[in-house]
């Protein structure tokens, strides 16, 4: 048995990756994750912009490393995320929760790969020209233009996330991807724990998994068995549910920190918008969410939890990082 002192030694020593953080990014936000031990975050920078929006936001990230290199540095590959553990800094890798940024052009993927978005969600909630989002009234499936959208990622080293994607989309993706490239889910909690839409149905879960894919669990109340009474430990027993779907190799952490937002706020009422100013999607943009894994400064309690629900100082190792690093591997190489 590790003890909860044990446990939080065994944090400071190992890496630990979040797979999707939307906070309202500043120093602060990157001041707590230094004070929170995090080695390495997938950061959105892109949901509803055009290319030259996304732009734009690299851009900002491209001044925010300049300007803040005490604290972070940009990821493009995963020796970037090992040697910010040594460095004592937070790497940051890029990420985009939909395609928008890409318009109708494939040949854009590239120009993102160059600049560091090295991880890309295929559709964010509605429909777009790869497919559609899980609160489309009807999901049409990957698209032919899907298809080499998913092609081209692969080739590129891409990271495609299927978070926000529709139930029959992402059984396409996941089946239609390369050998060797499976697709995620960053962020994410189990349909088999709570029946809701946004949530990955226990089919789906052991579907990616039996392609090599990932399983990133998001920490959103709403969305948890409990809802918005979730604890830490409850987070904790989500882990173990989808690892006993596909095993704890393929699991992670993706927690979907939404930190210095306000609910209700602008960015959160654009968020929650069909292409940020359309039909209103989902109510998140102002009604209550609680996220039980605590201030981003405070993320050591996880390991304590890790520590109750009995883990070993290898299965808590492998779910706070490594497996996140070793999946990413697999899809950088090229």
């Amino acid at each position: 048995m590790v003890s909860e002192a044990e446990a939080r030694d065994i944090y400071a020593r190992y890496i630990h990756f979040d797979g999707l953080n939307i906070a309202n990014f500043s120093r602060e936000i990157f001041e707590a994750w230094k004070a929170g031990g995090i080695t390495g975050v997938s950061c959105t920078c892109g949901i509803w912009e055009n290319f030259r929006g996304a732009i734009a936001n690299v851009v900002q990230w491209k001044k925010w490393f300049e300007e803040h290199s005490d604290l972070i540095v940009q990821a493009h590959t995963v020796a970037d995320i090992r040697q910010a553990k040594k460095d004592g800094k937070t790497a940051v890798l890029l990420s985009w929760q939909n395609t928008a940024g890409i318009e109708d052009q494939l040949d854009y993927l590239r120009v993102f790969r160059d600049l560091g978005v090295r991880k890309m969600q295929l559709t964010y909630n509605t429909q777009n020209y790869s497919g559609a989002g899980y609160t489309e009234p009807r999901d049409s499936g990957l698209t032919g233009f899907g298809q080499e959208v998913v092609t081209e990622m692969a080739k590129l080293g891409i990271v495609c996330d299927l978070s926000h994607v529709g139930p029959q989309t992402s059984r396409d993706v996941i089946e239609f991807a390369p050998e060797g490239k499976p697709p995620c889910f960053s962020h994410i909690l189990p349909g088999g724990m709570l029946d809701h839409p946004r949530n990955k149905t226990d089919e789906l879960i052991k579907l990616i998994g039996s392609k090599g894919g990932f399983v990133g669990l998001s920490q959103f109340g709403p969305h948890m068995k409990k809802g918005n009474d979730s604890t830490i430990d409850d987070y904790v027993e989500a882990l173990d549910y989808v690892i006993g779907l596909v095993g704890e190799d393929l699991v992670g952490i993706g927690s979907d920190a939404s930190e210095g937002h306000g609910r209700p706020s602008d960015f959160m009422a654009w968020c929650n918008k069909d292409k940020g100013y359309a039909r209103q999607l989902t109510p998140w943009g102002s009604q209550k969410v609680v996220k039980p894994l605590g201030p981003l400064a405070q993320r050591a309690k996880l390991a304590e939890a890790m520590a109750r629900r009995g883990w070993s100082e290898d299965k808590m190792r492998k779910v706070l990082g490594e497996n996140w690093l070793n999946y990413l591997e697999k899809i950088f190489e090229r």
